[in-house]
């Protein structure tokens, strides 16, 4: 099996934020941006790189959802590696 990289998009509340980051960092993000929405809010787009397994991506979306904080979450993309 490969790999799979995956790029969410996440709406924090606003003193959540770095909490959220260490967080998915502990998940295995590669890499996580702040991006700008607009009147102050910003999301985080957090880029993750998986095994390509069944259930797999879905697991990880359930447990970021878990995350205090944690608005709601978008698949941005997903690319076999």
């Amino acid at each position: 099996m490969g790999e799979v990289a995956v790029i969410y998009k996440i709406n924090p509340s606003l003193d959540k934020k770095e909490e959220i980051k260490k967080k998915l960092t502990e998940f295995g993000a590669k890499e996580i941006k702040e991006e700008e929405i607009g009147f102050g809010i910003t999301s985080l787009k957090a880029i993750f790189v998986l095994p390509d397994k069944p259930n797999y991506v879905e697991e990880l979306e359930k447990k970021i959802l878990k995350i205090e904080g944690v608005n709601s979450i978008q698949v941005e993309g997903t690319s076999l590696i």
